[in-house]
């Protein structure tokens, strides 16, 4: 399940009296890039997730799941809505929207829900690809709380998640590059100054145990001594029959991709 990560006491400490410092891991990257994979991968390591109760359900198009919270998602898609977007959305937020009145209320909201889940609980992580676009709330609402935040940024060749994008959503070949690039800019200048582990997709489903080895080391999450149990879950859950498309970068270049998503993509 996804109830897998350690508790601490309930009022932070530990044994001793000394403080116990809470750290929430934030899956960032754009919808089809493998932050499912990726979310379920740290789920493994030990970051709570939620009840059961709490995650959306798989689907026809992510199987394994998606091991998103519905409320953080419902909190995002009305957070979007206020602001004139959508997930589907090519255009970034205005500057400091986080800091507006009218997103008073979610900030509110946000550091309630986070209370009422994750209180006690010493390794947390949330994922939803809409939070490429809301990081800078929870970043706001994080550090009120005097959590430590941690990234973890999922990275896919755009052309792939284009094509993914096309087969689920219908007819978005073109917007699906800009959807790509937003969320991605948006994400990289929100995380600025946190710590940040890109891991590639396609190269977690290649090679899982490295890529979630820099992850674990990036996030200073300890490697369990016996991961007899953590190989056995992984093994069972990374499939590679699961990726419907690998494309290359020359592919990507090949592609009518415009040039500021192949440049960018080169970069991350």
């Amino acid at each position: 399940g996804a109830n897998g990560g350690k508790q601490a006491t309930a009022d932070f400490k530990d044994m001793s009296g000394r403080d116990i410092r809470t750290k929430a891991i934030c899956i960032l990257g754009m919808g089809r890039s493998g932050t499912s994979s990726l979310s379920r991968a740290i789920n493994f390591l030990g970051a709570y997730l939620g009840e059961e109760k709490d995650i959306m359900p798989p689907g026809i198009c992510n199987p394994e799941g998606f091991w998103e919270r519905n409320d953080v998602v419902l909190l995002h898609d009305r957070l979007l809505d206020l602001m004139k977007r959508n997930h589907l959305t090519v255009a970034p937020l205005r500057d400091n929207w986080h800091r507006s009145v009218e997103a008073a209320p979610f900030r509110e909201e946000l550091a309630a829900l986070i209370t009422k889940n994750f209180k006690g609980k010493e390794l947390w992580a949330w994922k939803d690809p809409r939070t490429s676009l809301t990081l800078p709330l929870w970043k706001d609402v994080i550090d009120e709380l005097a959590i430590e935040l941690r990234c973890v940024f999922a990275v896919r060749n755009p052309l792939d998640v284009a094509r993914s994008l096309d087969k689920r959503e219908g007819s978005l070949r073109y917007k699906s590059f800009g959807l790509w690039f937003n969320y991605n800019v948006s994400a990289l200048r929100a995380a600025a100054g946190l710590p940040v582990v890109f891991v590639s997709y396609d190269r977690l489903i290649e090679d899982w145990k490295r890529e979630l080895g820099r992850c674990a080391a990036g996030l200073d999450i300890p490697w369990l001594e016996d991961d007899s149990e953590l190989r056995k879950n992984m093994e069972a859950f990374i499939r590679p029959g699961l990726r419907h498309s690998a494309s290359s970068t020359d592919d990507l270049v090949g592609s009518d991709a415009p040039r500021p998503v192949i440049e960018l993509y080169r970069l991350l």
